[in-house]
This record gives C-alpha cells, sequence and structure tokens, in this order.
C-alpha cells in the first residue's frame, strides 16, 4: 500500500476524534496547550491499536505466512477467503459510523478532558474502529513493511483533526458532525473497494 492510500485512511479514520473533541471542549473549556497534548496521546493511543490491528490480522489470516500475498493466485481460495474479511471488517466499520451518523441529532457525551486519563480512556474508544480497521489490513498486508507508512500519517492527522476539534469547541463554533462522519464513511467504503477489488 502506498503513503497516499495511508493518508485517505487516517483522515477517514480522524474525523470521530475531531468531532469528540469539539464536544467536549464546548462543555469544558481547557488551554490549548493541554488539547495539544490530549490530541497527541489520543492519536498515538490509536496508532498503537492499528498496529496492534494489524499485527492480529497477520496471525489471522488465511494466506500462509511463507506466502507473498501479491504471488498467490487471485483466484485462490486462500487470497479470496482474505479479501473476504478485509472487505467485511472496512464495511462493518463503516456502517457503525453510518448508523451513527443517522441518528437525529449526533450529541457527543462531553467528558471532563482536563484529565490525562479521561483522554487516555477517549483514545480507547475512538481507537475501537481504528482496531477493526487494523485487523482488516493484516488480512491484506504485512505489518514490518508498513509500521510507519500507516503509523506517521494517523498520528500526525489525528493530532491536527483533535485540536481543530478542540479549538472549535473552545470557540463555541458549530460543527456538523453528521457532514463529518458521511466524509469517513465515504473515505472509508472508497478504501475497502479499491483494496479488495484493485489491489
Amino acid at each position: 500500500m502506498s503513503l497516499i492510500e495511508f493518508i485517505i485512511l487516517a483522515l477517514a479514520l480522524s474525523f470521530e476524534a475531531l468531532i469528540v473533541m469539539h464536544g467536549c471542549a464546548l462543555k469544558n473549556r481547557i488551554p490549548l496547550t493541554r488539547a495539544l497534548a490530549e490530541s497527541f496521546a489520543i492519536a498515538l493511543i490509536n496508532a498503537l491499536l492499528l498496529v496492534l490491528g494489524i499485527w492480529l490480522g497477520n496471525l489471522l489470516r488465511f494466506t500462509p505466512a511463507d506466502l507473498d500475498p501479491d504471488a498467490v493466485s487471485t483466484n485462490s481460495l486462500w487470497s479470496d477467503t482474505d479479501n473476504l474479511v478485509y472487505l467485511g471488517l472496512m464495511i462493518l466499520v463503516a456502517l457503525r459510523l453510518l448508523f451513527r451518523s443517522g441518528k437525529r441529532s449526533r450529541q457527543v457525551q462531553p467528558y471532563d478532558i482536563s484529565r490525562f486519563s479521561t483522554a487516555a480512556l477517549l483514545g480507547v474508544a475512538i481507537g475501537i474502529n481504528t482496531l477493526i480497521v487494523g485487523l482488516a489490513l493484516g488480512f491484506r498486508i504485512p505489518l514490518a513493511d508498513n509500521v510507519w507508512r500507516a503509523t506517521l500519517p494517523l498520528t500526525v492527522i489525528m493530532t491536527l483533526f483533535a485540536l481543530l476539534g478542540a479549538m472549535l469547541g473552545r470557540q463555541q463554533k458549530e460543527l456538523r458532525a453528521r457532514r463529518y462522519t458521511l466524509f469517513a464513511v465515504l473515505f472509508l467504503l472508497a478504501f475497502a473497494l479499491k483494496g479488495a477489488f484493485w489491489g
């Protein structure tokens, strides 16, 4: 997978951090320096969960570890099964996000993010989708060749998105959460279909 693909994936996964941090900062104003630190902590937790997911996917994949997945015939049972699992998990995450955006009011519970422990728990909560996406990726790509290309864009982009959400919340700016969630769904679906059918 190319760096551009990982950047698109990072964008899709980072919208949730933007929405959550905005909702929290609306009710609990925090200094921007603390918001930056907590945004980085949330992004770092998600990057670790992505790596964990890819590692687990590598363990569970049907294609034997000693075979290069690109060398396996596209018509082989192993390759087809890995692709189906990948596509199914990616669609699962997209449906989870779509279900949330379908609610009339996408209100975020305003947690007190003045403590790092709360930010860490938020990072884990946001990271459930990241873990599932990582698991899906593990059925398609080896971990060793993709650690930095997967984690670096996610860490940078999610930190910036979470910080932007906190800044907008501090200024009491309106945020159309449903629109951003739909962007995330479209990015994920495009990424999933491209990976499953066009390599």
